[in-house]
């Protein structure tokens, strides 16, 4: 029993530790949706600061296209003087705040270059959504990408 014991608390002690160590899976999220009042407000959450210092996201806008489906667009911008490799993806929500059909879409490769402006527009998969996240991460560096 008092060689069991140890053992547990390493392992539980491993485990909590391979927690905390796992990558968020987004750096910078953006995103609009109406508040109590119905008026669309920008939301901006940063999970990893470096990343949210390096690509800036701005002119966030919403509209719907001619068959009633929302249409999302942002423009991100590069801090750096050297080019850089973000993911991105938009995900939309419905009146509840459910995600709508989150396998959909899939991240897109962005390359930045120094102090590079890029737009990003997506178009919501169904007519219940009424709002968007952006979320961007860094691109792995380990894996080439083909634009």
């Amino acid at each position: 029993m008092k060689r069991l014991v140890p053992s547990l608390l390493a392992a539980a002690a491993v485990a909590i530790l391979a927690g905390c160590a796992a990558p968020n899976t987004t750096g910078v999220t953006a995103s609009v949706a109406p508040d109590e009042n119905g008026v669309y407000q920008q939301y901006l959450q940063a999970d990893n600061t470096r990343l949210a210092r390096q690509v800036l996201v701005r002119d966030i806008r919403c509209d719907q296209t001619a068959n009633g489906l929302m249409r999302a667009s942002a423009t991100l911008t590069s801090a750096r003087n050297k080019s850089m490799q973000v993911q991105a993806k938009f995900a939309w929500f419905d009146a509840a705040g459910f995600e709508i059909d989150p396998d959909a879409e899939t991240w897109r490769v962005l390359t930045l270059e120094g102090r590079d402006t890029r737009p990003i527009v997506g178009i919501a998969p169904s007519p219940a959504a009424e709002s968007f996240r952006i979320r961007i991460r860094e691109a792995d560096r380990s894996k080439k990408y083909i634009h």
